[in-house]
């Protein structure tokens, strides 16, 4: 694999995973984002339905508890009919009441006219009698409202009072009853008040709000029965578990609070669920398509600008590959041909920068070098070839003295001796002459296998020296990676303190908002509170003056005193309770204008933080660049390093081998001054014999 693709390859990986990551994460972070928002919002809203029911139910246990304390009507059993004993259907008139039970049904028919949603108001006395608001209402035949599920829940209940199980009335309309328990002044059950309330309108409330374009939310009773559901009216009424087998129906109902998944008609759906505490539960419900939408569309804006940036990354990362591979491609182009034997090849140093001209100048002085060494080496070769040319030529010439002597000796001792003794001369001055040549050869040889040692050592350090380099580039593309890790890290923590800065932003300018929302419905609740205050006054006065008219009328009008001196007493608590609210709300809108100037001021240094963290992250994002750069350069020259010490390597050995073969030479260089100076000694024998031919 070459450097180029193994640079590319690592480029492209580095690009991919990084570039997987933060769409991911993105992503991941979006889609929290989303469903955040759809907790914040969905709370918000459920809170105030809570209020909104809690408010209309206690509103019912309020009346409900008027009417039980009313004074008179625990021991009033004996006033109104009992239909226990009647074998036969009858009707409840309030025309047969005698004085007593309808004055004490006055304040029953009061609060049903008052409250259009209240179906019947309705006492159940514990030896059966019983009080309606309702007048000719069929009764069935032995009729006993104490042996009613809801009476006898109401009466083994310790609490006083509290809602019963919502059930359909005759008329097939939804109907949940608030009981309140009747003691009589000895603190002993005396009956149930019950006030039976159409769910209808509040069903309907229910069922016309919604959100977005899939919102919707779910009422459900503590038994299981569903009082609103928008997009299934048939499951209204109905109840979970024994009239529907819904799992996500199922899931809702077990679930006491918080966020959970469910699946509505084969499509998933968010869930925000809320118990209230008499146990009904309000659900909001939004298509999970509907929530991720927008962070789909900006997954898919975030992917195409990360392929975009990873494609310029990988266009930059190529160029400085090819800047880098260029002249290393060049400096192996030129070590082949070095190898094979062009010890003039050279290659143009303009394209060299950094350590890569260093190496281009080192592998210039290495081929001069070599250049040098093997010039030097040829030329003692050649030498020595003479010098062996001339060797030759004295044992030629000694062996023609021979074929002389052996000519002499039949011509004759004395002329061949003469001839021989000429001979002889000449073959002692060649073998002299010879013998210097051969030792200057020799002392060339050993002196050139001296230098092609020292050109060995060289090599071996400058070799070490690139090995020391490439494992210093290493070191350095390590401490770069690591670098960059760091800048990378630091540039996510970065990236999130902007996005955490960037969500209290957000929660700052909606609390803003929630804040302004409230301090306006404060005040609308002010200019309610005062026309509360303003028909408290005038129900004072009016009662006042009903109490004036009772005590004129004498004993016929002592039934209406004291309904008059209730609704005065009713009245000025109304009064006093307006004043405190009063008092609370004003209390609320001062909180809620400071909240909103502190919310101002946090808005403002969330901003200046938001931009700062900004910055930080984007200069942090240009040092993982420089990073990434530095540590790829690194990583080139550590390469390129590699390379190099590979090549001297090959170099080093060539200048072994030409050192044995001058080792060689000097052998033979020595073994020939060896056989000169055996032909020497010879010739001298020669000589010798020669005197004493001329002797004898």
């Amino acid at each position: 694999m070459t450097i180029k693709l193994r640079i590319t390859l690592g480029f492209l990986c580095s690009i991919a995973v990084v570039a997987v990551c933060v769409i991911g994460y993105t992503g991941w972070q979006m889609r929290e984002d989303a469903r955040g928002y759809f907790v914040t919002s969905s709370n918000q809203q459920l809170q105030l339905m809570e209020q909104s029911i809690r408010s209309f139910v206690n509103g019912a246990i309020h009346n409900a508890q008027i009417i039980a304390e009313q004074p008179g009507l625990a021991d009033a059993q004996d006033a109104f009919p009992r239909f226990v004993d009647n074998p036969q259907e009858s009707r409840y008139l309030q025309a047969e009441l005698g004085p007593e039970a309808t004055a004490l049904t006055e304040p029953l028919l009061r609060v049903g006219r008052a409250n259009h949603d209240y179906l019947e108001i309705y006492v159940g006395f514990a030896d059966g009698s019983y009080a309606s608001s309702c007048d000719d209402m069929k009764i069935p035949p032995h009729h006993d409202l104490s042996t009613k599920d809801w009476y006898r829940q109401r009466a083994s209940d310790t609490a006083v009072a509290g809602l019963a199980p919502a059930y359909f009335s005759v008329t097939g309309e939804m109907v949940v009853a608030v009981t309140h328990k009747l003691l009589n002044a000895r603190g002993e059950l005396a009956g149930v008040v019950g006030i039976d309330i159409s769910l209808a309108d509040l069903s309907q409330r229910v069922a016309a709000l919604s959100f977005g374009e899939t919102g919707f939310f779910l009422l459900l009773e503590n038994s299981g029965r569903i009082i609103c559901h928008p997009n299934d009216e048939e499951l209204v009424g109905k109840i979970i578990g024994k009239d529907v087998q819904d799992p996500a129906l199922q899931t809702l109902m077990n679930t006491s609070g918080g966020m959970v998944d469910v699946s509505l008609g084969g499509e998933a759906y968010e869930a925000n669920v809320l118990t209230t505490d008499f146990g009904w539960k309000i659900v909001a419900l939004e298509s999970a398509a509907e929530i991720n939408a927008r962070s789909n569309t900006a997954m898919r804006h975030v992917t195409i600008i990360a392929v975009v940036i990873a494609l310029l990354v990988l266009m930059v990362a190529l160029f400085m590959v090819r800047s880098i591979v260029r002249p290393l491609n060049a400096l192996v182009r030129n070590a082949q041909e070095v190898a094979g034997g062009n010890l003039e090849a050279r290659v143009n140093n303009c394209r060299f920068f950094g350590e890569l001209a260093l190496l281009h100048d080192s592998i210039a002085s290495m081929i001069e070098a070599l250049g040098r060494l093997l010039g030097e080496a040829k030329r003692k070769t050649e030498e020595a070839e003479r010098h062996t040319a001339r060797a030759e030529e004295a044992m030629r010439h000694a062996e023609e003295a021979r074929r002389a002597a052996e000519n002499a000796r039949r011509e004759g001792m004395t002329e061949a001796a003469h001839h021989l003794e000429e001979s002889t001369g000449v073959i002692h001055g060649a073998a002299g002459q010879l013998s210097d040549q051969i030792a200057q050869s020799s002392q060339g040889a050993q002196h050139q296998a001296e230098r092609a040692a020292e050109t060995a050592t060289a090599m071996g350090q400058m070799n070490a020296t690139v090995l020391e380099v490439a494992r210093n580039a290493g070191n350095a593309a390590e401490v770069s990676e690591n670098m960059r890790g760091k800048a990378e890290e630091g540039a996510g923590i970065v990236s999130e303190v902007v996005r955490s800065i960037q969500s209290l932003h957000d929660m700052s300018l909606t609390l803003k908002e929630d804040m302004s929302r409230l301090g306006e419905n404060a005040t609308a609740i002010t200019r309610i509170m005062s026309v509360i205050s303003d028909i408290a006054d005038q129900t004072n006065l009016l009662a006042l003056n009903a109490a004036i008219e009772a005590a004129r009328a004498g004993e016929a009008g002592r039934g209406f005193a004291v309904v008059a001196d209730e609704v005065r007493k009713l009245a000025e608590k109304t009064m006093a309770s307006t004043s405190e609210v009063a008092n609370a709300i004003n209390a609320i809108q001062k909180s809620a204008e400071k909240s909103i100037r502190q919310v101002e001021i946090s808005v403002e240094g969330v901003n200046a933080a938001t931009e700062l963290a900004g910055r930080s992250g984007e200069a942090l994002k240009e040092i993982v660049s420089l990073a990434e750069h530095a540590a790829d350069q690194v990583r080139a020259i550590a390469a390129a390093s590699e390379e190099q010490s590979a090549t001297s390597e090959e170099i080093n050995r060539s200048i072994s081998e030409i050192n044995e073969i001058a080792g060689q030479n000097a052998a033979a260089m020595e073994q020939a001054a060896q056989a000169v100076n055996e032909m020497a000694a010879e010739a001298q024998k020669l000589n010798a014999l020669i005197e004493k031919m001329k002797q004898g």
